[in-house]
């Protein structure tokens, strides 16, 4: 590969269309995964309670995430995510060889899961670095429209698509379907041409470089605040996903409505994405931030107390929209105010923080939510999030000062 001196002043370059087509089909992969293995766990042990394990062990590696950003700063990042997607193919590909033979049990599951996680958590914070490389600064927010609305329109298809292909097909040959997109991810990536970037120092010392992590973002109060604010975040939204289905049975609707209103909150997220990719240029992340944290709060508040079915599915629509905002608009700033050469540590800590929230409130919540049901348990989660949007206006305006392309150094 022949780096070039700086991104192509077009958005559609070579480069960027291959890396979206790859990531598509990838997501897509995925997605089919999940349903399949879903279905594995649930088919080997006859529990639910196997599949919060399963989850949880996918999520578990991204602690690691901020250790794995201080690599990603130091290495090349594009033979690190060939590499990535090259091991998660052979992994898919060594599950559906072992559910041809018959070998498949729930440890083997739970040990791909697991590595799969680790091999994201290296992955993730890579990916988050990416984009300021292959686009220029004034195509940047678009180019950040355009990622969330292909993994967005991608895990939507695979999961509506993945038990219907699993019916079709059989679930081995969805998984060796799903190992061909990774393969073939890997091989598109060899055809995206990387500009030279500024790396952090090899031989600094591995927890010095890991420390430093946390120091830059001490420069930066308002945006210090996102990985923990990630964190607080997913522990709100845990008890949506947990009481989904008894809030819909109280709707009286049977249990295939759940798939729909996941399906009306993914088709929120795509609407966000959509309307960043409109503004381009004019997309403002210090607004989109707070607006899409309102946005959630306000949501889960109508659908705590909302006795209309077709009320609650708009606000389930409006929160896919405020996390869209609120992701993207993170993604922004993270790319325009953090120095190159610190990205991947930086968000490695904002996966880590995101990761961990999710599982440990639904471990800390269960009880609660069980006693309690879905009304008092949104309502805390809008109040969080109400309380988070009031944090980051105080702090985070001085994140958004400075935050614009031309700080990239």
């Amino acid at each position: 590969m022949t780096p070039t001196s700086s991104p192509s002043p077009r958005l559609w370059t070579r480069s960027f269309t291959v890396y979206w087509l790859a990531g598509l089909q990838s997501v897509f992969g995925n997605a089919l995964t999940s349903v399949v293995v879903a279905v594995l766990v649930y088919g080997l042990t006859g529990q639910a309670s196997a599949m919060g394990l399963t989850l949880a062990l996918g999520m578990l590696p991204a602690l690691l995430s901020p250790f794995a950003g201080v690599v990603v700063d130091r290495v090349p990042v594009k033979p690190l995510l060939i590499a990535g997607d090259v091991l998660r193919g052979l992994l898919v590909l060594g599950l559906a060889l072992g559910l041809m033979n018959g070998q498949v049990s729930i440890f083997w599951l739970n040990s791909a899961v697991l590595l799969s996680g680790l091999i994201t958590a290296f992955t993730s914070p890579a990916c988050s670095t990416l984009l300021p490389q292959l686009v220029p600064a004034e195509h940047l927010a678009r180019a950040n429209g355009l990622m969330g609305m292909g993994i967005q329109s991608a895990q939507l298809a695979g999961l509506f698509l993945g038990a219907g292909l699993a019916t079709l097909l059989g679930q081995a040959s969805t998984l060796l379907l799903d190992a061909a997109t990774f393969l073939i991810s890997a091989g598109a990536l060899l055809l995206v041409r990387l500009p030279s970037r500024v790396k952090a120092p090899v031989k600094e010392g591995f927890w010095t470089a890991f420390r430093a992590g946390f120091q830059v973002l001490a420069r930066h109060p308002g945006f210090a605040m996102i990985p923990v604010l990630a964190f607080v975040l997913n522990i709100a939204f845990a008890p949506m996903q947990m009481l989904l289905p008894e809030h819909l049975a109280g709707f009286g609707l049977p249990e295939r409505f759940y798939g729909v209103a996941l399906g009306t909150v993914m088709g929120g997220m795509l609407a966000g994405s959509l309307s960043v990719t409109a503004l381009g240029q004019r997309f403002r992340p210090q607004l989109a931030l707070p607006l899409g944290l309102l946005s959630g709060s306000l949501s889960l508040a109508v659908m705590a107390q909302s006795p209309y079915v077709e009320l609650f599915y708009a606000a389930l629509a409006t929160l896919g929209l405020g996390v869209a905002l609120t992701n993207t608009a993170i993604s922004y700033l993270g790319q325009t105010l953090i120095p190159e050469e610190f990205r991947g540590r930086v968000f490695g800590l904002i996966s880590a923080g995101s990761q961990a929230g999710m599982p440990l409130a639904m471990i800390l919540l269960g009880p609660a939510a069980d006693a309690y049901g879905s009304r008092p348990l949104w309502s805390t989660g809008a109040a969080v999030m109400l309380l988070s949007t009031c944090a980051w206006l105080y702090l985070g305006t001085r994140a958004g000062r400075g935050a614009r392309p031309t700080s990239i150094t």
